[in-house]
């Protein structure tokens, strides 16, 4: 299932579907603390995403996952760190993709 960029995160859960949302399927290396509308594409140099999607859509939901874990008492570094989590499953013998498919956390947002 694909994360819906338009419904809210409202759930650590979904902080952490929308980390790994990020990462794997929008191939994003981000932080928590980036704007969104800063990123641009690697071989161009252009914006990598509108500036619609980038503040209403991705920077929104970010917001949501701050609030989340603020709220939660946990360090959103350490919930988003889907990143960390795929490259030490490779470094421990897993292939590429058999890191995406053990650490992918796919979220429908229901609750």
């Amino acid at each position: 299932m694909m994360f819906n960029e338009r419904k809210p995160i409202t759930t650590l859960a979904g902080v952490k579907a929308f980390a790994s949302y990020l990462f794997f399927d929008l191939a994003t290396a981000f932080h928590p603390d980036d704007d969104f509308t800063e990123y641009v594409k690697h071989g161009d140099g252009g914006a990598a995403f509108t500036p619609v999607r980038a503040e209403r859509l991705l920077n929104q939901r970010m917001s949501e996952c701050r609030e989340i874990c603020n709220a939660a008492g946990v360090d959103i570094c350490e919930q988003m760190g889907v990143a960390l989590d795929y490259f030490s499953a490779i470094a421990t013998g897993a292939t590429p993709d058999e890191a995406r498919k053990a650490k992918y956390f796919d979220f429908d947002g229901s609750q």
